[in-house]
């Protein structure tokens, strides 16, 4: 007899195992179902503002700067680099004035008052043709420049997203770990690039034609909601992957987990304020896409617990339940033995491990702060210490 555990236990596996990788082969299936898209028309001599938000960024911001103004430039743009410190105490204005080029121009927000509204105060103070995020400590692989900005020779890219790099070789266990992670989600958007657009960017580098660009309302993820603005607004977001930002990744569990439960909770209230587009009926494939690789992203920690519970409730059930269930509880063990003893990291899938459970955790706890109401404005930015 098929009992409600087992059927609770069915659907929760196939969500799971649909969100992971069965998402992922659709769209590769599908990707190659599409013609190619043509490559679009050289694009013309462009004015581009670099838009640096910066809160006590003095260890990164010199170097952020001259990294973008040294971009190679075959097109010609016009570079400009606007730094916007928000209430930093550390003379991160002051470094960034210190670089003497008449392209960059630095303002200050009276006293802290968030990235959001920093961002929101430089806004206002732009010119260009096209407006490219970038984060403060992120530098910029060279030929980024120009990857960037080539897809906007097609009138109807409206942004355009680069990619993430994690060096390997200096980067610890979880490093590495979010480094497997973000190969993985960029060869999604590499495939949903084919289709429907990308779903949305990601804020170490990403570009946004300016007249699609307006103020980011308190509380949500400025990249994601910049972002599929774009989409909402009739434009294309296409994928540059050969932009990349280098990033380094903390290894401290605690602070990397509580940026991601931050994360996450900004980037759900920014999903439930344009979840219209999720309806295919008005957006097409980019309404799965979006269904699929947000919504149902946030979701798995949900499969996860419901996958979990039946299990157990399933175990003497039969073989196969019972082996899955004991499986489940000995990764969860070595997950929870590798958070105290930060050695076992190193063991071959144990990182990897740690790293998913981490997140769906972290996922877990920010769409829950959604619902109590908790709305995120300041926070400090998660650094190693050198």
């Amino acid at each position: 007899m098929i009992t409600l555990a087992t059927w609770v236990f069915w659907l929760s596996l196939v969500a799971a195992a649909y969100t992971v990788v069965g998402y992922g082969l659709c769209l590769v299936v599908l990707s190659r179902l599409f013609s190619r898209r043509p490559a679009p028309p050289p694009v013309g001599p462009l004015d581009v503002d670099f838009l640096i938000a910066a809160y006590n960024e003095a260890a990164h911001i010199v170097a952020k700067i001259e990294n973008c103004l040294s971009q190679d430039n075959p097109a010609g743009h016009r570079l400009r680099v606007l730094v916007v410190s928000d209430g930093s105490d550390d003379g991160t204005a002051d470094l960034a004035r210190s670089v003497r080029d008449e392209r960059v121009t630095v303002i200050e927000t009276p006293g802290r008052v968030g990235k959001l509204a920093a961002l929101n105060m430089a806004l206002e103070r732009l010119t260009g043709d096209v407006v490219v995020f970038s984060d403060a400590n992120g530098l910029l692989a060279q030929g980024s420049l120009a990857a960037l900005t080539e897809p906007f020779g097609d009138n109807q890219v409206g942004g355009v997203c680069g990619r993430i790099g994690i060096d390997p070789e200096t980067a610890g266990s979880i490093g590495r770990a979010e480094g497997f992670f973000w190969r993985y989600d960029q060869a999604l958007k590499a495939a949903e690039d084919h289709m429907g657009g990308v779903v949305s960017a990601q804020g170490s580098i990403y570009a946004v034609r300016r007249h699609l660009c307006a103020p980011v309302p308190p509380g949500v993820s400025d990249d994601f909601i910049m972002s599929v603005r774009v989409v909402a607004q009739g434009y294309r977001l296409a994928f540059a992957p050969g932009a990349q930002a280098h990033e380094e990744v903390t290894e401290r569990a605690a602070d990397e987990m509580a940026r991601r439960v931050r994360s996450t909770e900004m980037g759900w209230r920014g999903l439930m304020s344009v979840k219209g587009l999720m309806n295919p009926f008005r957006t097409g494939l980019y309404g799965w896409q979006l269904f699929s690789h947000k919504f149902l992203r946030r979701m798995m920690p949900v499969f996860l617990a419901l996958l979990l519970v039946s299990s157990l409730v399933l175990i003497g059930q039969g073989w196969f339940y019972t082996a899955f269930a004991g499986l489940q509880v000995a990764g969860y063990g070595m997950v929870l033995a590798a958070w105290y003893m930060p050695p076992l990291r190193r063991l071959p899938l144990v990182g990897k491990a740690m790293f998913f459970v981490m997140t769906n955790i972290a996922m877990a706890l920010g769409v829950m702060a959604y619902w109590r109401g908790v709305k995120s404005s300041l926070w400090q930015p998660v650094r190693d210490k050198g």
